[in-house]
C-alpha cells in the first residue's frame, strides 16, 4: 500500500485486495466510513468527513447565493423594483442592501452548515441513496407539495391565479 513517492502517500493509500477502499492519506478522511462500527473504530475519520462535507456545502451555498441572484444586492434591487418600502429607510439600494446584508450571509452559512451535517451524518449512517440524495428527495417533495397547494388554491379561488402570475 505504500508508494515510493511520499506525495502519493499523503494524497491516498489504497488496499491492494480492494482497490476502491482507502486505507490512508487525505482520501481516507474525505470518504465516509460506512456504518457505525467503522465510526467506532476511527471516530476522527467520521469527524473529518463531516467537517469536509460542511466546508464543501458552505462554499457551494455561498456560490449559489452569489451566482443565483440571491445576494443582498440583488434582493434589495428586487424589493425596490417591486415597490416594497421598508419603514425608516430611504428608497435606495444602499440602505436596504445594508439591512439585508445583516441577515443573508449568516443565514446562508447557518443553512449550509445544517445541510452539511445532515448530508455527512446520513452518508455515515448509510442512508439509502446517500445524504445528498436524501436532501434532493426532500427538496423535490417540498416543491411538488407547494405546486399542488398552489394548484388547489387556484381551483378554489380562480382570481387568485392571476395574482400568483399563473393566468
Amino acid at each position: 500500500p505504500r508508494n515510493a513517492d511520499p506525495f502519493w502517500n499523503i494524497l491516498g493509500q489504497f488496499d491492494l485486495t480492494s482497490p476502491a477502499t482507502p486505507i490512508g492519506g487525505i482520501v481516507y478522511y474525505i470518504t465516509p466510513p460506512r456504518g457505525l462500527e467503522l465510526v467506532a473504530l476511527d471516530p476522527m475519520r467520521a469527524v473529518g468527513y463531516v467537517l469536509f462535507m460542511i466546508c464543501i456545502v458552505v462554499v457551494f451555498g455561498k456560490l449559489w447565493v452569489e451566482l443565483g441572484g440571491l445576494s443582498s444586492k440583488k434582493a434589495a434591487q428586487n424589493l425596490l423594483d417591486a415597490d416594497v418600502v421598508i419603514p425608516g429607510f430611504r428608497r435606495s439600494n444602499k440602505p436596504v442592501e445594508a439591512l439585508l446584508n445583516r441577515y443573508i450571509p449568516s443565514v446562508t452559512i447557518i443553512g449550509s452548515v445544517i445541510l452539511g451535517i445532515i448530508a455527512g451524518v446520513s452518508d455515515i449512517l448509510g442512508v439509502f441513496g446517500s445524504g445528498i440524495g436524501v436532501l434532493l428527495t426532500v427538496d423535490i417533495l417540498i416543491n411538488y407539495y407547494n405546486q399542488l397547494v398552489r394548484e388547489r388554491v387556484e381551483e378554489v379561488m380562480p382570481r387568485l391565479g392571476a395574482w400568483l402570475g399563473r393566468k
